[in-house]
């Protein structure tokens, strides 16, 4: 799937990758294989020729962290696809501060199995897991919960690959924050994590910070893993809306790991 990527290549827009697919080149090795088929000149033919082996080469490494960082934001969902069952999807929750320690919950759905890192307990063991990662999924990631961990942990990088499913769900059509489109495409949760958000997350966690209230912190600690759990879900749905299919489970069985 990774190999279908095109749109990444210098000069390689969507009405060439058309003229790519028209002639029948629609992954790299058919164009290597084929370099006087290519309907382009001068300089874009000598760049994608150049820019191609340098990708097969961390192709064959599975090189997965190279891919998330120059495989176009259009085209992610192909790492994902060839991925799936090595994927690893995480969530964070804060104390509503920018700042400080502020982190307090990590969970992590890793090999059929999800990982809780509390504030105050074992939060630093996430870096161990991290280790362990082929490829790590998030929704809003990018922009929230990967600066979070690298800001709070002080690492410059996190050492896995990692993708976010907000803007592989933008591409598809699905818009809006995981509730919205988890309730658009009917995904629904347990009913008794309906209408909590990030706002009670952090209320919750100050309940238990403050009054070791263990209700809120079971909640508090329910509640980031059916947003971890969610995402798997999210991401079988986004895979189907490219027209590829993957062995993801029933939400039923999902949600039965909260127990």
């Amino acid at each position: 799937m990774i190999n279908q990527s095109l749109l990444h290549f210098t000069g390689i827009g969507r009405k060439n990758v058309e003229r790519l697919h028209a002639i029948g080149l629609t992954n790299w090795e058919s164009i290597l294989d084929n370099p006087d088929l290519l309907p382009f000149s001068g300089k874009i033919k000598a760049r994608l020729l150049s820019e191609l082996p340098i990708f097969l080469e961390n192709y064959e490494k599975r090189n997965l962290k190279f891919f998330a960082e120059k495989i176009h934001s259009s085209e992610k969902w192909t790492i994902l696809a060839e991925y799936f069952q090595e994927a690893s999807y995480f969530d964070i929750e804060t104390n509503g501060e920018s700042y400080g320690d502020n982190i307090t919950l990590i969970v992590c759905y890793h090999k059929g199995k999800l990982y809780k890192f509390l504030h105050g307990d074992n939060l630093e063991a996430f870096l161990d897991l991290l280790d362990d990662i082929t490829l790590l999924v998030s929704f809003n990631g990018t922009s929230f919960d990967v600066p979070m961990i690298q800001n709070y942990f002080h690492i410059p990088k996190i050492p896995c690959a990692h993708i976010d499913l907000r803007w592989l769900a933008y591409h598809v059509g699905f818009k809006g924050g995981l509730k919205e489109i988890e309730r658009s495409i009917g995904i629904r949760r347990p009913t008794n994590l309906v209408g909590i958000n990030g706002m009670d997350a952090i209320l919750l966690w100050a309940e238990w910070k403050h009054n070791r209230n263990e209700q809120a912190l079971n909640l508090l600690i329910h509640y980031c893993c059916a947003d971890v759990l969610s995402l798997q879900l999210l991401a079988g749905k986004i895979l189907e809306k490219q027209n590829v299919s993957v062995n993801f489970p029933n939400p039923e069985d999902i949600w039965s790991k909260l127990n």
